[in-house]
């Protein structure tokens, strides 16, 4: 008795240190943030005047969200607290205004090659494409019609970008987005992936 007792304890004790809280995302869904991360909003616009060293191409983004309204403009951070460089190992989410069902008119053979050419001209340099998939395995897709699921390189050195594209309000994409220092994906690709699944 007391061996189980001592079970569940330590169940629900491990429990919390994995799932941390339930946080609302400024998009209106919740997520279950691990105790080792910090959550900010942030909007897009005032970021990229704050890029002073030209990583993202900023005549490029323009002509990218040329039509977007200011609402999609909105981005929320999702920063490990220690142990990680903050600024090139963290997660984003942003919501468009885009039903998911217009990019599923595309095979994925003619979206992934769309996704690279879109990421180097974002980033001003060439990227690798490592993965390129859609309805992964490892993220349920709840209610949305379908999950897309892209690995490339990331603007920074030595930086991984994993990327989910999925609906979490009808008529509205999400993409979850990992920026990793490949020698800290293995561990943070977990967190992101508990993050994404436990969207409510």
């Amino acid at each position: 008795m007391k061996k189980t007792f001592l079970s569940i304890i330590f169940l629900l004790v491990s429990t919390q240190l994995v799932f941390g809280k339930e946080v609302r995302t400024r998009f209106g869904f919740y997520i279950n943030l691990p105790n080792n991360f910090t959550q900010l909003d942030a909007n897009i616009e005032e970021l990229l005047k704050k890029d002073k060293e030209g990583i993202i191409n900023k005549e490029y983004f323009d002509e990218l969200m040329s039509g977007s309204v200011k609402s999609d403009m909105n981005i929320e951070y999702l920063f490990p607290i220690k142990k990680y460089d903050p600024e090139t190992n963290n997660i984003n989410i942003t919501m468009a205004k885009q039903d998911l069902r217009e990019i599923m008119a595309f095979a994925i053979d003619e979206l992934c090659p769309e996704m690279k050419i879109m990421m180097e001209g974002l980033y001003n340099k060439r990227v690798k494409q490592y993965q390129c998939m859609i309805n992964p395995n490892n993220i349920q897709k709840k209610s949305s019609p379908a999950v897309y699921y892209f690995e490339m390189d990331g603007p920074f050195n030595n930086q991984r970008m994993h990327m989910i594209m999925l609906q979490t309000k009808r008529g509205y994409s999400t993409t979850f987005t990992l920026g990793c220092e490949a020698k800290n994906c293995t561990s943070l690709f977990r967190d992101f992936v508990s993050i994404i699944n436990s969207r409510s």
